[in-house]
C-alpha cells in the first residue's frame, strides 16, 4: 500500500503542484494551506470551507498526521524532550526549553549524524536518512499541540546537520517565515551548522536567519581532533564564509558555539588565541559546559575556569556568554541527544 502524501512541509507553490498531481486544483490548496499552517488542523474533516468531495480525495491520499509520541520525558528544571517516532519506525529526539515569557524549540533535522564529532552523543549513532521537511515540521506542530503557550523561538540544534539535508530544511524555513503561515522572525530562529560551508551556503544566506557555528576551538589541530569535518572546512574557510554571511544575509551577527573540555581547550592560551581569530568578525560566543552521556571519554571544564576564558574574550571586546545547560538529567541538553542505542 502506498504512503499517503505528508502536506505538513510543503511551502504554498509546492503545495499546487502536490495538488494538481492528485486531481485537485490550485485553488484548494490556497483553500488548505491556512488550515494546515495557522489553524494547526489535525483532520481535514474540520476544513468546513471546502467540498465534501475535495476533503475525502485528500483523505484518501494525502495526511496531516503527527508522529507517534513515545516518550515524554520531564526535566527538574522544566525542560521536555520528546522521543518521537515516523512512519517508518525510525525516531527523533526533539526539545522543549520553556523559559519565562520564552519557549524554545530544539529540532533535529536528521535521524542520526554522519559528523561524527567525538563530544557529542548523537555522533555515536549511525546516519541514517534526512528528514523529510513534513518530519521537521512535524516537531515544531508537535510542541504546537503539546504546549499551553505558544513557541517563540526555533533552534536547528537537535540531531543531524542542518545544512547536509538543505532542500528539506529550505522548505521548513519558508513556512516559518512566511507571514501567511507561521509567520516567525527571522529574528527568532537559529540555524547550527559545524561548519558545512559547502554549495548550499551562499543560498542559505537568503532567509537572513541567525547562524550558529560549532568552532570548538582556535587551532585546526585541536578541531579536526574533536570535528573530523574540519579537515574538509578549515578554521580559515570557515570564518571566511561566517563574513559572507553577514553581509548576503543582512544579520548583525555571527554566533561561534565553543564546547569547553577539560585540560584540551579551555586554557588562557585557547581563549586569547580565540580572540585573535575572532576579532574582526561581529559575533557572539557561546560558551558550553559539556554535559555528559553514557561513555563518554570528556570531562566539563570547572565554573571557575569559564569564567576565566569568559572573562579573557569580554576583555578583547567579544560579547560572550557562558550558556546555562537545561534538562541534563534527561540527555536533553546541548550534545546529549540520540534516537537508537
Amino acid at each position: 500500500m502506498q504512503s499517503k502524501i505528508n502536506l505538513l512541509g510543503l511551502p504554498l507553490e509546492q503545495l499546487k503542484l502536490k495538488f494538481l498531481e492528485i486531481g485537485l486544483c490550485a485553488l484548494d490548496a490556497k483553500r488548505v494551506f491556512p488550515w494546515i499552517h495557522v489553524k494547526s488542523a489535525r483532520s481535514f474533516d474540520v476544513m468546513s470551507d471546502l467540498p465534501q468531495k475535495i476533503r475525502k480525495i485528500l483523505g484518501e491520499k494525502c495526511s496531516i498526521d503527527r508522529p507517534e509520541r513515545v516518550v515524554l520525558q520531564k526535566s527538574l528544571d522544566g525542560t521536555q524532550k520528546a522521543l518521537l517516532k515516523f512512519e517508518d519506525c525510525n525516531h527523533i529526539e526533539t526539545v522543549l526549553i520553556p523559559e519565562e515569557n520564552r519557549n524554545t524549540i530544539c529540532i533535529s533535522s536528521q535521524i542520526g549524524c554522519a559528523i561524527g564529532c567525538k563530544f557529542c552523543y548523537t555522533g555515536t549513532q549511525n546516519f541514517i536518512r534526512n528528514l523529510s521537511s513534513s518530519e521537521i515540521m512535524s516537531q515544531i506542530f508537535f510542541w504546537k499541540d503539546s504546549l499551553e503557550g505558544s513557541i517563540t523561538n526555533i533552534v536547528f540544534m537537535g540531531m543531524g546537520e542542518p545544512l547536509l539535508n538543505y532542500e528539506n530544511l529550505s522548505n521548513a524555513l519558508e513556512l516559518l517565515l512566511n507571514n501567511k503561515a507561521h509567520n516567525f522572525s527571522k529574528n527568532k530562529i537559529t540555524v547550527s551548522t559545524s561548519g558545512i560551508i559547502g554549495e548550499s551556503f551562499n543560498d542559505f544566506a537568503k532567509f537572513g536567519v541567525k547562524l550558529a557555528i560549532s568552532l570548538h576551538a582556535s587551532s585546526d589541530e585541536k578541531r579536526s581532533l574533536m570535528m573530523p569535518i574540519n579537515k574538509k572546512y578549515d578554521i580559515e574557510t570557515i570564518l571566511k564564509a561566517a563574513k559572507k554571511y553577514l553581509k548576503n544575509s543582512n544579520t548583525d551577527y555571527i554566533t561561534f558555539e565553543y564546547l569547553l573540555l577539560k585540560n584540551i581547550n579551555d586554557s588562557s592560551i585557547d581563549a586569547q588565541n580565540l580572540a585573535k581569530i575572532l576579532h574582526k568578525i561581529p559575533c557572539k560566543v557561546n560558551l558550553i559546559l559539556f554535559n555528559k552521556w553514557p561513555g563518554s571519554i570528556f570531562q566539563e571544564s570547572s565554573m571557575e575556569k569559564a569564567n576565566k576564558f569568559s572573562h579573557i574574550l569580554l576583555s578583547r571586546g567579544i560579547r560572550t556568554i557562558i550558556r546555562k545547560s537545561r534538562g541534563n538529567d534527561i540527555l536533553a541538553a546541548c550534545g546529549q541527544l540520540k534516537s537508537y542505542a
